[in-house]
C-alpha cells in the first residue's frame, strides 16, 4: 500500500481493509504489517539476469547492482540467480549464501540471444512450491528472441504461481540482439502477480532501482481468510480495498483454487 508519493503506508488496522473474491467479501482472519523480528517472513527470490550479448558495454555495471541487492537479504532470506540467454542457467538451489551468490552474479558473461519466456518460466517452475513470501526480478534489455515458449504461457505460468514479480525494462543502448523491448510482458506480469515494473535509461540508475524493489519486498501486509467456495481448480478474482483517501493498492489479481491431490 503506497501514497501519491510512492512511500510505504504503514499503521494500517484489520478495519481500513476489505477483500472481495469474485466480488464476494471475505473475512480477513490474519492482518499484519510484514516487519523484522521474530515474526519476520521469509522470503525467496529468483533474480533473473540478461546476459545476452547486447549486454557487453554494460555487464559490469550490472553485476555491481544486482551484487549491492542481494546484500540486501536477511539471515531467513534464500535466494536463487539465473542467467538469461539462449540457454537456462542458474546458481544451483536457493541459497542463504550471499557470497555464493556474489560469486555467481561475478561470473557472468554476456553472449548470445534472448531467451526470456522460458527462462522466466523456469524461475517460476522453481519458485512455486518455496515457502514464506516469493518473488521473481526479471532484469532484461530486450525482447524475446529464441524461446520455445510464448508470452501467454508465461503470463498463465505466473497466475498460477504465488510469486510477485518485478520487472526491470533496462532501454540502454542496445536494446536486444532482436530489438524490441521487454516492457510490455514485463508490465502484464507485475500486473497480474501485484508487482511493478521500472525502465530506467543508464546503467548508472540500477543501484537504485534494485533499491526500491529491495525496499519494496521488505515493506507489505500480510493477510489471510478462507473462502467459502470448496477448492474447484478454478480462476478466482482478487480485490482489494483500503479506506484511505489517495493510496495505491499492489495486490495480485486472482489465485487458483487447486484442490489438493488425496493422500494415498
Amino acid at each position: 500500500v503506497f501514497d501519491k508519493g510512492g512511500h510505504f503506508v504503514r499503521g494500517l488496522t484489520p478495519k481500513d481493509i476489505q477483500v472481495f473474491e469474485d466480488g464476494i467479501p471475505q473475512e480477513v482472519t490474519i492482518f499484519r504489517e510484514a516487519r523484522g523480528g521474530e515474526e519476520q517472513i521469509p522470503l525467496s527470490v529468483v533474480l533473473v539476469l540478461d546476459t545476452s550479448g547486447s549486454m557487453k558495454e554494460s555487464l559490469t555495471f550490472l553485476q555491481e547492482a544486482a551484487t549491492s541487492f542481494v546484500y540486501k537479504f536477511d539471515e531467513v532470506d534464500q535466494t536463487l540467480v539465473v542467467s538469461l540467454n539462449e540457454t537456462i542457467k542458474g546458481s544451483s538451489e536457493f541459497s542463504d549464501d550471499l557470497d555464493r551468490a556474489e560469486r555467481f552474479i561475478n561470473g557472468l558473461q554476456a553472449w548470445g540471444a534472448t531467451c526470456l519466456y522460458d527462462d522466466i518460466d523456469y524461475s517460476l517452475l522453481r519458485i512455486k512450491d518455496r515457502p514464506g513470501r516469493k518473488a521473481v526480478v526479471v532484469f532484461s534489455d530486450g525482447a524475446d528472441t529464441s524461446s520455445a515458449l510464448d508470452s501467454k504461457a508465461v503470463v498463465e505460468r505466473a497466475k498460477e504461481v504465488e510469486a510477485t514479480i518485478y520487472g526491470i525494462a533496462f532501454k540502454g543502448n542496445n536494446p536486444g540482439l532482436g530489438g524490441g523491448s521487454a516492457k510490455g510482458l514485463l508490465t502484464k506480469l507485475a500486473d497480474e502477480t501485484g508487482g511493478e515494473v521500472y525502465s530506467p535509461d543508464k546503467v548508472g540508475e540500477l543501484r537504485k532501482v534494485f533499491s526500491a524493489i529491495a525496499d519494496e519486498l521488505r515493506n507489505h501486509y500480510l493477510l489471510a481468510y478462507a473462502p467459502a467456495r470448496e477448492a474447484d481448480n478454478s480462476w478466482r478474482k482478487l480485490d482489494v480495498k483500503v479506506a484511505r483517501p489517495g493510496v495505491e493498492v499492489r495486490v495480485r489479481k486472482g489465485y487458483v483454487a487447486a484442490k489438493r491431490r488425496k493422500r494415498r
